[in-house]
């Protein structure tokens, strides 16, 4: 035991020792073009949202390797560390090599799995999804393993295998974070049913960022997973690095959210708009060439053309308990990607409310698209004028129609927190 408790002591005095990464605002606003460069795809071990996540990195001159220099991405380093600045939020861990190390160790390590505990792997990918995180019924062959290594080769690694204490969970939520920042809007329900507990889930990550010290933080992009259990308790389930991981799945990775097939150009847009606000850097454009290879540019550029700092006001207020209704001017029929948008923002709790304007020739696809949602009310726009009104506004261009039906829509709602989109 006194060896695992000297290794962690030295790890957290390099921690504090250490200097903190030094992330500027630039002093004006720079954008940038996104271009097929090599640098970016050398030893990548993600998709095509890492691209864009390291990209803005790079800009920033973040060092991707600074925050591995204490094995970060092993959960057992993890647990001890968290743990150490903020007690109790993560469920009990113990090392398995700790526990061997113990006289009746093999007899402790059954007992507790018999008692709650399961057994879990301090590297993986993706395993929450897969189901793939318990490995308890391979515990004979692990301890065969570990057995079968020499005294100095399990001194030099950080834990393979861990303990777990089992959770109750209900829900389980991925929130993302950059330095000291929460990033309003990155947050998504894993599991579970309760999507308004994200603000809770939110409030939980901001508390543990207040205690964690600049050395891990500045710089440092993560996607934290919070379960909540049935008894309404907090718990970090993981905390996903973003940066250059030095063992399994060996290259940069990060946040799996950013390369997802339905809103991954969103969530990349929504991350460029927070870097373009904090830190005055953002991609701009893509190179022609390169946005020909994937249809995950041409959403990322319509979603990046239409977010505003607006939009981080608005969940930063939510909260708070302030939540605003979303007027959305579909038109003549929805855009595909404002489509997406839409689910997105219901995904995100973004609105209380959404009041979806469309031409009456497209209200039934769209009211059929929507179905089932009570957020979602579909105004018919002729509706919202005289019969001898609409005509005239039907000749109007479409920013003009948009413009003076949302006025119009307004008036007759009387809501005084809102954004148009």
């Amino acid at each position: 035991m006194e060896l695992y408790t000297n290794v962690l002591e030295s790890i957290i005095s390099d921690i504090e020792n250490s200097t903190a990464q030094v992330i500027e605002k630039k002093p004006v606003n720079q954008t940038f073009e996104l271009w097929h460069d090599p640098v970016l795809y050398n030893n990548l071990s993600g998709n095509i949202g890492a691209v864009f996540v390291r990209a803005l990195l790079n800009k920033l001159n973040v060092n991707e390797h600074h925050v591995f220099r204490w094995r970060l991405d092993n959960k057992y380093r993890q647990y001890q560390i968290l743990n150490h600045y903020f007690p109790g939020c993560v469920a009990k861990t113990i090392g398995l090599s700790e526990l061997l190390a113990e006289n009746d160790g093999h007899k402790k390590i059954r007992e507790l799995c018999e008692n709650g505990f399961f057994v879990k792997s301090t590297l993986g990918h993706r395993t929450g999804q897969a189901g793939s995180f318990d490995r308890t019924a391979e515990l004979d062959d692990i301890i065969k393993l570990h057995q079968g290594k020499g005294d100095q080769e399990k001194e030099n690694q950080p834990e393979q295998w861990i303990l777990q204490e089992r959770l109750d969970l209900n829900e389980e939520f991925r929130v993302h974070t950059f330095g000291n920042d929460l990033i309003y809007g990155l947050t998504f329900i894993m599991a579970g049913q309760d999507s308004s507990k994200s603000s809770a889930a939110e409030i939980f990550v901001q508390k543990i960022l207040t205690t964690l010290p600049a050395t891990i933080l500045q710089g440092t992009l993560i996607g934290w997973d919070v379960g909540i259990t049935h008894a309404n308790e907090y718990y970090i389930i993981e905390a996903n690095f973003t940066g250059f991981h030095p063992e399994f799945y060996a290259g940069f990775q990060t946040s799996g959210y950013f390369g997802d097939t339905d809103y991954g150009p969103a969530i990349c847009a929504w991350l460029n708009n927070y870097f373009r606000n904090k830190y005055q850097i953002s991609i701009d454009t893509v190179e022609q060439n390169f946005r020909s290879t994937s249809p995950f540019f041409e959403e990322f550029l319509y979603y990046k053309s239409i977010f505003n700092d607006e939009y981080i006001s608005i969940l930063q207020n939510k909260t708070k308990g302030i939540c605003a209704f979303a007027i959305i001017y579909l038109g003549t029929g929805a855009n595909p990607f404002l489509a997406k948008l839409i689910e997105y923002f219901l995904q995100e709790d973004f609105a209380k409310e959404y009041f979806l304007i469309t031409s009456e020739e497209t209200v039934q696809a769209i009211a059929d698209q929507f179905s089932g949602d009570q957020l979602i009310l579909i105004i018919d726009e002729h509706k919202l004028f005289l019969p001898e009104e609409y005509p005239l506004i039907r000749q109007l261009s479409y920013q003009e129609r948009k413009k003076i039906c949302c006025d119009k829509l307004l008036t007759k709602i009387e809501e005084k927190y809102y954004f148009i989109l």
